[in-house]
This record gives structure tokens, C-alpha cells and sequence, in this order.
């Protein structure tokens, strides 16, 4: 490979190294979606390949049967040479969990990158476990069954790839490599999964890639929350003909995705953007990609909607109005975890998509929801909100989630915080055009 081929592949390669032979996926980064885990998925496989000489692959250990993990095996499949084993660890029964039957969420993949270009494009474009715009529970289907399409076209005899699943015990020893597990080993029936038998042992790997996401959400102890990816009703009109009122606790995506769903009548993520600006919609992008490019991406845009507010704004803002809830009301809880938010205007940051932080600002100021900075365990009994109404969106503890896995986590705490506070696991693509075989032509 040519000297500017190899160095890409080793910067790569050292932005995702936890340790000498383990890396992980993305699960300090920013910007969390299933479409940049895809690419940080793309990137490092093709980084462990270009350098395959220089570090020597032949058996592969995959933590997590998630839509990255499974794009990470998927793409380790097409890449390295059919001597090359992998084996995917999942902790439920099934591949893709999370997604699985999610009907009420909505999966894009760029639309958290928006106003900048391409990301209204609907279609991921991705050579490998590619999709398309739709329920959480299609782009799941999707996956799956392109995740089996690779197995018949990189691994067919059955002995290059091994799934288990329904994990009991795991325990990675990131210094020597080994994994500790028991688990059920499965069978694969076309993009199924079936259970074979139960078994547990250690096994030495090459190569480790952690791709076990962030953990499950964490709610507070009085309110505990279900993922958001479990259904629910918070979209759908109340028939009982009652009113209804909520309290969300957060401001990140998750919480304010829920702050759209329970204020917004018929809102939809997909069509959100052309109901509010119409024929308007570019050139309004276009004013807010310069406006930003002149702040930078980590600023707070509080003040820059503010300036929208009474001139590119003026029509989102009627079209909101028109569509406020009449059977819900909303307070928004944003004082934080730990109590440090003291005014609106501070949650403007970086902690959510420019278009999640856009809707807010328009709901507010159409009045659709409040505000509270009081305790939820205190302000929801004193308002009459009941406790399953109470959505506490305060993300996963990611840190604790990945030393629950790692039995030498102590020895890895200072590249740990490396890694979070440097996030180099960039959503470019980075890997050579052409360089993913297609599974087709395997079949053929």
C-alpha cells in the first residue's frame, strides 16, 4: 500500500486501540447514531486490513451483536481471507436486540448531521449491511437479512463465523486477549440464528473489537425508564378523551425526540423539516450552515435562533403552532443530573442534533411545553404527574458498562479517558473506495 494509504490505516488503527490486539467502537464518541457506528465500523476493519502484515489476523472476537458489531463482523468477513475466523458474542438471544420490533422509532441515516449536505439523503449508501430511511424495526430487518446475505457469500461452510448467544457469564481479560464466556453457541439458517447447545470455556483471540455500544439507559432511581427503543403510546392521541401531563427530565436527543413526540400532533421525524419550511427548506439550510461554520459546531445556538426568530423562523414557527398537542401538557426538566443548568439558553449546546435543539426553540416559543428546574422525585407528586409519566432520559453510563465486561479495567482507566476526551474515531470515510467485496458475487 502506498505511504499515504498506510499512514491513514495506522491513524485509524490508533484511534480505536484500547489496548495492543483490542479496540473499541465508538462508545465514548460523539454522535451515537447506527449510521456513524456503520462507518466507524467500515474504518477500522479496513484499517486492521491494510495492515494485516504487519499485524497477522486470524481469529477475530466481535463483542456485541448489535448493527455495529454486525456490520464490524460483516466487514471483517469480506475483507480477510477465508482462513480468517470470527466469532460475535451477544449477550441476548437474538442479533440486533435493540432495534428488533421498535415500530414507533424512526431511523435516518444523517438526519442528526442536518442542515449540512446530504443529510436529508434517505439512503445510507454503505457497501456494507447497507439500508434506508424507515422504522427502527424495518432498518433492523434489513440489516439482518443483509448480515445473512454476507455469511453465505464470505462464510458458506459455516466454520469461519460462530455466534453466541444468551451469554450468562463474560469476562474479558483485555491483556492477554481472553475471553471467559458462557453462553449458547448457535446454528445459522439463512439470516436465523437457532440455538445449538450450551457451552462455556476461554478463548484467545488475535484480535478483540469491543462493539457492545453504550450500555443500557440509566433513569433515576425513583422513575425508572424504559429503553428508547421499547414501544409506546407517547405519539398516539389519548382515547380515553383525558388529559394527560408529562414530565421528561433531559436534553439530550432521546429527551427531546419524546419533548417533539408528546407536543407535536402527527409528528414525524422524516417529514418534520419539509411541513415546517416547504419550498423554503434550502435556503434556509443554507443560511444555517454559514451562520454556523461562523460560530463552529460547538457552540451554543441559542442566540442564533434567537436572531432567526422573527424572519426565517416566522413560518416553522406558525406551522408548530398550529399543531400543538390539546391532549397533553409538558414540563421540561433541564437542570441536569446534577443540577447545574440554571437557564433555558444553556441547553443549546452540543449535547443534542442542531435540528432536535431547533424544534425545541420553536416549541418553547410557541408555547407547547414548561420548564422546571425542580427536582422530578419533588415537582412531579406536587403536580399531579403520575410516576409512568415521568421520562427520565439521562443516557448510559458507558464507562461503568465497559468495566463490567473488563476484568483488568484498571489498568486500561487512563487511555479510557484518552479516548473520550480525544474522540479520534471520526465518521468520515476513511477506508478506499472499492476496497468491500460484495457478498453477491460470492454467491454467483
Amino acid at each position: 500500500m502506498t505511504v499515504d494509504v498506510e499512514a491513514r490505516a495506522s491513524e485509524i488503527e490508533a484511534a480505536y486501540r484500547l489496548a495492543d490486539g483490542c479496540y473499541l467502537l465508538g462508545s465514548l464518541e460523539r454522535g451515537v447514531t447506527v449510521y456513524n457506528q456503520q462507518v466507524r465500523a467500515h474504518n477500522l476493519a479496513w484499517a486492521l486490513w491494510e495492515r494485516r502484515k504487519s499485524y497477522p489476523i486470524k481469529n477475530i472476537a466481535v463483542v456485541g451483536g448489535g448493527i455495529g458489531g454486525l456490520t464490524m463482523a460483516a466487514c471483517l468477513l469480506s475483507l480477510f481471507e477465508p482462513t480468517t475466523k470470527v466469532t460475535i458474542f451477544e449477550k441476548l438471544w437474538d442479533l440486533s436486540p435493540i432495534q428488533q420490533g421498535a415500530d414507533g422509532r424512526w431511523l435516518h441515516p444523517r438526519i442528526y448531521d442536518w442542515p449540512y449536505f446530504g443529510s436529508r439523503a434517505p439512503g445510507a449508501s454503505l457497501p456494507v449491511l447497507n439500508w434506508s430511511e424507515g422504522r427502527a424495526s424495518d432498518v433492523a430487518r434489513t440489516i439482518l437479512n443483509e448480515f445473512g446475505q454476507f455469511c453465505d457469500g464470505f462464510a458458506a461452510d459455516g466454520d469461519r463465523i460462530s455466534v453466541y448467544l444468551g451469554l450468562r457469564n463474560f469476562t474479558l481479560n483485555v491483556g492477554d486477549k481472553t475471553i471467559d464466556y458462557v453462553g449458547t453457541r448457535s446454528k445459522r439458517t439463512g439470516a436465523f440464528f437457532d440455538l445449538d447447545q450450551p457451552e462455556g470455556g476461554t478463548s484467545t483471540f488475535d484480535c478483540i473489537v469491543l462493539a457492545s455500544g453504550f450500555g443500557l439507559e440509566s433513569g433515576a432511581d425513583e422513575f425508572p425508564v424504559s429503553s428508547y427503543w421499547r414501544n409506546d403510546q407517547l405519539a398516539q392521541p389519548a382515547l380515553n378523551g383525558a388529559h394527560h401531563r408529562y414530565l421528561i427530565s433531559g436534553f439530550g436527543d432521546g429527551a427531546l425526540v419524546d419533548l417533539c413526540r408528546l407536543t407535536v400532533e402527527r409528528y414525524r421525524q422524516d417529514t418534520i423539516l419539509y411541513e415546517l419550511f416547504g419550498d423554503d427548506l434550502e435556503p434556509v439550510e443554507e443560511v444555517f450552515r454559514n451562520d454556523i461554520s461562523k460560530i463552529g459546531d460547538d457552540a451554543n445556538l441559542y442566540e442564533l435562533l434567537t436572531g432567526y426568530d422573527q424572519n426565517r423562523l416566522v413560518r416553522a414557527k406558525q406551522e408548530i403552532s398550529n399543531r400543538v398537542r390539546k391532549d397533553t401538557s409538558v414540563v421540561l426538566h433541564i437542570s441536569g443530573r446534577d443540577g447545574k443548568i440554571a437557564r433555558f439558553s444553556e441547553i443549546f449546546g452540543q449535547r443534542s442534533s442542531v435540528l432536535n435543539r431547533l424544534m425545541t426553540f420553536l416549541l418553547y416559543r410557541c408555547g407547547a411545553f414548561s420548564l422546571s428546574f425542580e427536582e422530578p422525585s419533588e415537582f412531579a407528586p406536587k403536580n399531579g404527574i403520575s410516576r409512568d409519566h415521568v421520562l427520565c432520559r439521562y443516557g448510559a453510563d458507558t464507562v461503568q458498562h465497559l468495566r463490567d465486561m473488563i476484568a483488568d479495567h484498571t489498568d486500561l482507566e487512563t487511555r479510557l479517558t484518552e479516548m473520550k476526551d480525544s474522540r479520534k474515531q471520526v465518521t468520515r470515510r476513511l477506508w478506499q473506495p472499492g476496497a468491500f467485496p460484495n457478498p453477491r458475487s460470492k454467491i454467483d
